[in-house]
């Protein structure tokens, strides 16, 4: 090692030293004595002891960077030691020193993990070189530690803050399920007594403009029975309340049931055609109730926004993984500008071309298409019109 390299190597060692301690083992006072006069020219704190046992006492009640120590010591040797301290700390950094050079020396040291063994009389280049090395690697311990305990802070204070947050989720839901209960007791018990009162008021009413009144009191009312309804399903199937039933079921019957269900709306528009391209047997095993309400919102939506007869015509795709069934109308399409929020709850805004809005139906196929495990795409067809494209996922009768 040339006189430069020589100045870098202890100039860094004592950058390294500069506030450590190191414990000194050694049973020969004379050798103890000149190491130590080295060591003291490195470090602010040097400890010392004479034999295996009592560095054990000093060593359980220090904190040292290095411990260095010879091998054969009356009381207890080196390597005893060594298996001591290491029971209590694995990661310190350990010098061994000693006369000989025998494997019945260095095999046990190896098995210990002990890396740095230098032979007496000592080389004081390589030996300056080794406590480098290990105080190299002490250090890297030493920051790993700092490092892990800032981690374990940082990890406490995102809990902390997870189970602040989660409470704060509990407490809104807590309103929410609140609110919707609400909702179902003060929006739809009202509006069944005024349905109820419509009927019975119906067959007395003999004057054209007061039943046509009537007629617009009452559409208003369902149409609100309609959106508190979806509101409530929205708001049930987007907590994971709802529990999936699934059996296989034809696809052209799931479509006869929301026809049947939406039948009063579409007679205001009886020129609707609604048409299945596909066998009457094909099936999909899924949730019959959540699929019709699906097909039922798609079919209410044409009615209101494809315009003067439209067709709205359902057909079937195998796609790998998943079965799709595609509507698509014969209307305007939608809004290019709306295409990407057209799922958000309560969008509203030009959705189709000339339209007035909408509030909550596609956003609800979307919540229900999740909750199926499938998806819900839409984009203005090639052909024209409006198209949607439901992806349920297959999933086999167990």
């Amino acid at each position: 090692m040339d006189q430069a390299n020589s100045g870098e190597l202890l100039a860094s060692l004592m950058r390294l030293a500069d506030g450590a301690s190191v414990l000194y083992v050694e049973d020969e006072p004379s050798i103890r004595a000149e190491i130590t006069e080295t060591l003291e020219t490195l470090f602010p704190t040097v400890v010392t002891a004479e034999n295996g046992t009592q560095a054990l006492e000093l060593f359980q009640k220090g904190d040292f960077a290095l411990v260095i120590t010879d091998i054969n010591m009356p009381e207890m040797t080196g390597i005893e030691f060594i298996r001591a301290l290491q029971k209590t700390r694995p990661q310190q950094s350990i010098l061994v020193t000693s006369a000989y050079s025998d494997s019945a020396n260095l095999i046990p040291l190896i098995n210990l993990g002990v890396g740095s063994f230098i032979l007496k009389p000592v080389d004081w280049k390589l030996f300056l070189a080794l406590i480098h090395k290990e105080l190299t690697v002490a250090q890297g311990a030493r920051e790993e530690v700092r490092y892990q305990k800032r981690l374990e802070r940082e990890v406490q204070i995102r809990t902390e803050e997870l189970r602040e947050t989660q409470q704060h989720v509990v407490r809104l839901q807590e309103a929410k399920d609140n609110m919707l209960a609400l909702i179902s007791h003060e929006l739809r018990t009202p509006l069944n007594g005024i349905l109820g009162f419509i009927e019975l008021l119906r067959p007395s009413l003999a004057d054209e403009e007061t039943r046509a009144f009537l007629d617009h009191v009452e559409n208003s009312a369902r149409r609100l029975e309609r959106s508190t309804r979806k509101a409530l399903d929205f708001s049930s199937l987007s907590t994971g309340k709802r529990t999936i039933h699934r059996e296989n079921y034809h696809i052209s019957a799931l479509l006869q049931a929301a026809r049947d269900q939406v039948a009063e709306r579409l007679e205001k528009n009886e020129t609707m055609q609604v048409l299945w391209d596909g066998p009457d047997d094909l099936s999909l095993f899924t949730d019959a109730q959540l699929v019709v309400e699906i097909l039922k919102n798609l079919l209410e939506n044409a009615a209101k926004y494809a315009g003067s007869n439209p067709t709205v015509r359902f057909s079937y795709q195998r796609e790998g993984a998943w079965d799709a069934l595609v509507v698509r109308d014969s209307g305007p399409g939608f809004s290019e500008t709306t295409l990407e929020t057209l799922f958000q709850p309560f969008s509203t805004g030009n959705i189709m071309h000339h339209s007035e809005g909408m509030g909550l139906g596609l956003a609800l196929v979307d919540v229900i298409m999740l909750t199926l495990g499938g998806r819900v795409e839409a984009r203005n067809s090639p052909e024209g019109g409006a198209e949607i494209k439901l992806r349920f996922p297959i999933v086999k009768a167990s």
